[in-house]
């Protein structure tokens, strides 16, 4: 981390909490060509994203994942209906919140993020008590990589964004960022390993 960072920025999936949908979905049995209709009706969807957008209800985000197949109306439901396993804890995430707290650092975050997920995951969440603020997409009614999402986050919370360093697993995300000259890095998990060994 660079002298001069005052805010550190983090995205939540695959970042500071694991999101995998695959085992999931695995864990439920279903033939090879079922699993792929439904991991394209639901997860490799368009309509994810329409979730993450926010501004729909839980009733409404599984009815688009039910019209990409309706034939597979019943299974659909079963994978929403625990859409939760997709999200899980990771091991390094609780150490490296405190580790920047304890060296003066402000955190925060900003995710694409669906209600409806954030409803049934909150209590995975538990770090975010110890960060000054931050932003999920649902409820600006934008989503990562639109410039405007990252300037919602800059003007509330006052952020320099020469002073802050953002956090996120997808390039597209990070470039965003740093064309309004916040510092994007690509994160991968041993970086958390590497600054908790500084």
């Amino acid at each position: 981390m660079e002298e001069d960072t005052e805010a550190v920025i983090f995205d939540l999936g695959n970042v500071l909490l694991g999101y995998d949908w695959r085992p999931y979905l695995a864990s439920l049995g279903y033939d090879e060509r079922t699993s792929e209709i439904l991991a394209d009706a639901v997860f490799r969807s368009e309509d994810w994203e329409r979730g993450d957008r926010g501004g729909i209800t839980s009733r409404e985000w599984e009815q688009l994942f039910i019209e990409n197949a309706p034939a597979y109306e019943e299974q659909i439901r079963q994978v929403y209906s625990g859409i939760e396993h997709t999200i899980f804890p990771l091991p390094y995430t609780e150490r490296l919140v405190r580790f920047l707290k304890k060296e003066g650092l402000k955190l925060y975050y900003l995710s694409n993020y669906s209600e409806h997920l954030y409803q049934k995951t909150k209590q995975c969440m538990g770090f975010l008590e110890e960060f000054d603020g931050g932003l999920f997409s649902y409820e600006v009614l934008c989503i990562k990589p639109e410039e405007r999402i990252y300037r919602l986050l800059l003007e509330k919370y006052g952020i320099d964004p020469k002073r802050a360093v953002f956090f996120d697993d997808r390039q597209v995300n990070t470039e965003a960022a740093s064309r309004l000259g916040i510092k994007g890095v690509v994160f991968q998990p041993d970086m958390a390993y590497h600054i908790l060994d500084v």
